[in-house]
């Protein structure tokens, strides 16, 4: 969710992170200012501080011998050798900074009798000191600018983490629930956007509803009339007809079963589009529909003199809609029967995943191609060039119902035979498990 280069995460952690950083190098510098004068001063207070405690007639002592393996001070006071001492001539009391055989030195010259008392520093060692004192107390600003990144980034993630659940939810929601979003745990800065998507929520459900409801209606109302003509066909059937009456006929005959087809599908998928609290669910011993699917399509299968079957004696058991399963698989089998030719095979079978259960259904007949294979979805949508009776809303009310089961139907070639279509149907585990009830 939070991975797009305009995510509110991505945007509010770099910029409080920007802030971050800008504070803490403000920060640096300033603590650095005021370590490197500390520093400084404190190095001039300890030249001052020995050269006062020195005493005027001091016995030598030499570099090594004085030297502070830290921070060493070299003294001159009247018993320093002439070779040995600094040149200060012309310099009064105090601090000055001087270049004696091309080194400088930090010098602090204390006014004694008979002469001053010169006490003298390298500047390179000295300056050594002074930035090492500024790193040691920049350090920690540093080291807390990595801490603080990770803090703002679990900071604005936990901050942010309701919308991650938000679009979390929505992304397991099927298509058919049209269900109003919770505004529980939700900040109240996100109250009014949550408020318009369920009014459009709502909006939505009203209006496939009333679409459903003209459909089922419609379909409902042209029921009894094609009935009626059937019956006045199958009767007329019956009568003696002149010969050049009885194609004519039997072609009123065909077109009047293909509407009442159409009919039923039409009611198939509206209920198959009705809410899911409509399509109340029960215990399904899977190899107890498979053989009612074949029983009902047996005599389809037989005309065509094809093999349909199950390969599989596995009786697992779904929780689902019986009617909408029963639907699904005998909507693709009947499908398979009409596009395989005579003395095919149609194999019924059931695997799983752990997430989820597929039923398969294998044939060796034509097959479908596959830039075809996602508008055969698409209601009324039929492959041009085939010669089968149908509607093109077998597969569309097919698909309706596995999305119902958050599942999907897959299309491939078939491995067993040489040719044909190989039709997954995978039903998620979590809504057709016995615990999902």
């Amino acid at each position: 969710m939070f991975s797009h280069t305009h995510s509110i995460q991505g945007r509010l952690s770099r910029s409080l992170s920007a802030l971050a950083l800008l504070f803490a190098l403000t920060a640096a510098v300033l603590v650095a200012r005021d370590s490197y004068n500390e520093t400084h001063e404190f190095q001039d207070d300890l030249l001052k501080q020995v050269a006062q405690n020195l005493a005027p007639n001091t016995p030598i002592h030499h570099d090594d011998e004085d030297d502070d393996d830290d921070a060493p001070i070299h003294t001159q006071t009247a018993n320093t050798p002439s070779q040995q001492r600094l040149n200060v001539a012309g310099l009064g009391g105090g601090y000055h900074t001087i270049l004696h055989q091309q080194t400088w030195y930090r010098v602090y010259i204390h006014d004694t009798e008979p002469q001053p008392t010169v006490v003298w520093q390298s500047m390179a060692t000295r300056n050594e000191l002074i930035w090492q004192s500024v790193l040691y107390s920049i350090l920690p600003l540093l080291l807390l600018i990595p801490l603080f990144y990770a803090l703002t980034w679990w900071v604005v993630r936990r901050t942010l983490a309701p919308i991650a659940q938000l679009s979390g939810s929505l992304k397991t929601r099927t298509s058919a629930d049209l269900s109003p979003l919770s505004l529980n745990n939700i900040p109240v800065e996100l109250h009014d956007l949550i408020k318009s998507f369920n009014h459009l929520l709502h909006t939505t459900e009203h209006t496939l509803n009333q679409q459903q409801r003209f459909i089922a209606d419609a379909a409902h109302e042209l029921r009894t009339p094609m009935t009626a003509l059937s019956v006045q066909a199958e009767r007329l059937q019956h009568e003696t007809l002149p010969e050049n009456l009885r194609q004519p006929l039997a072609d009123l005959q065909q077109g009047i079963r293909r509407n009442r087809q159409l009919l039923e599908q039409l009611l198939q998928h509206a209920r198959a589009q009705s809410p899911d609290g409509s399509r109340p669910k029960s215990q399904i011993a899977i190899q107890t529909l498979f053989r009612q699917v074949i029983q009902d399509l047996l005599p389809l299968a037989q005309s065509k003199m094809q093999d349909l079957g199950v390969s599989s004696e596995w009786n697992a058991q779904l929780f689902a809609n019986e009617t909408d399963l029963y639907i699904l698989i005998k909507t693709l089998c009947d499908n398979a029967i009409r596009y395989t030719p005579e003395n095919g095979q149609i194999d019924l079978s059931l695997s799983e995943t752990d997430t989820e259960w597929i039923i398969h259904i294998e044939d060796n007949g034509i097959g479908i191609p596959p830039h075809e294979r996602l508008r055969v979805f698409d209601p009324f949508y039929r492959i041009l060039g085939n010669e089968q009776e149908g509607s093109g809303l077998g597969l569309a009310i097919a698909h309706t119902i596995a999305q119902n089961h958050d599942g999907k139907i897959e299309l491939h070639n078939s491995q067993k035979f040489t040719h044909g279509l190989w039709v997954q149907v995978h039903l998620s585990k979590a809504a057709t498990s016995i615990q999902a009830a």
